[in-house]
């Protein structure tokens, strides 16, 4: 085991601090299923203090976490598939699983989360251009083709969007990539082999990248969906009692398990795109994932699949060997 080279841990803070900087100037969306748009929220509640809280706590989780990944702890490594060809099999199938997502996200007038919806703006040319990537996807006809027009949908969603939303949504940037990298070739109706051939050598960079992108994600809505508006959260908990901690008797407000819930969030995503403890983050967040769908039942699974594969997927396979804190057995 031994510590990242410099190209790499540039990278990497490079990209944390583009990150904790972008948030500051994000705004809110209609979501959370709030019917609009909602006002501010106001409290005198000591909101400085409890960051500061969560953000001692997220260190010390953090530094927790590098000592764990140097020393080769709870790695979980056990849970990697043993056959030689099972990362590639399980590739093509989120390519399938993502080019599903997609579909569902065109038929139902909404470019990649419900938010970016054909009656808040969006084109429906971009919407039915991405039912037709997710089919290309989806039956593996020119993957690899398909995932770069996916690149330029998501870069094109920044005209109509807002750099915002697609800082939110930069999962599918992560997707498109790691889909031309990957391709869907096991069940691939029409393959595109030159294309392949070329980007066979950037392999072990596919899950890596699909990491980050899930891992940024998760940290930008952390703030833009509860810490930073803390107004669509709490309208949330007015609509379903999922206070857990005034149900156990803690005196514990919905602003503050708002911000809980945001904080938490962005430790994921940090977690993820540092590299370090992947499977047991990847394992926590999947049972996080999991407790909605019981709750809120099939549109939860629907609006969350592609994030779901995604953390299944790094849950299996780690975080692999590039773009990490800390280099070690994934």
């Amino acid at each position: 085991m031994s510590v990242i080279p410099a190209r790499d841990s540039r990278f990497l803070l490079a990209l944390v601090g583009w990150v904790l900087a972008l948030p500051l100037f994000a705004h809110a969306h209609t979501r959370w299923f709030a019917d609009g748009p909602l006002p501010p929220y106001f409290t005198s509640e000591p909101t400085g203090l409890y960051l500061a809280i969560w953000a001692i706590i997220g260190a010390v989780i953090v530094c927790m976490g590098i000592i764990l990944e140097r020393r080769g702890i709870l790695q979980l490594s056990f849970l990697r598939p043993k056959d030689p060809h099972a990362f590639d099999r399980v590739a093509s199938t989120f390519s399938m699983v993502a080019g599903a997502f997609l579909m569902i996200a065109g038929t139902h007038e909404y470019l990649f989360s419900p938010n970016l919806s054909h009656d808040a703006g969006i084109p429906m040319t971009l919407i039915m251009l991405q039912f037709l990537l997710g089919l290309s996807f989806l039956i593996g006809a020119f993957a690899r083709v398909s995932a770069i027009a996916l690149i330029l949908l998501w870069i094109a969603g920044f005209i109509t969007a807002g750099w915002v939303a697609m800082l939110e949504d930069i999962w599918v940037l992560s997707t498109a990539v790691f889909i031309l990298i990957m391709g869907n070739d096991y069940f691939s109706i029409v393959p595109f082999k030159a294309l392949g051939t070329r980007m066979r050598k950037y392999q072990s960079y596919a899950l890596p990248i699909l990491r980050i992108g899930t891992g940024v994600t998760l940290f930008t809505l952390g703030f833009t969906e509860k810490i930073l508006h803390p107004e669509f959260g709490i309208n949330f908990l007015r609509q379903y009692d999922w206070n857990f901690m005034q149900l156990l008797g803690v005196p514990y407000s919905d602003y503050l398990f708002t911000l809980s819930a945001g904080s938490v969030e962005a430790l994921f995503g940090l977690v993820f795109m540092l590299g370090i403890v992947t499977r047991i983050n990847a394992l926590v967040l999947a049972v996080f994932f999991t407790i909605p769908l019981f709750l809120l039942g099939p549109i939860e699974l629907a609006g969350h699949v592609p994030h779901f594969a995604a953390v299944v997927l790094i849950l299996l396979f780690g975080a692999g060997e590039h773009l990490k804190i800390v280099r070690g057995r994934s």
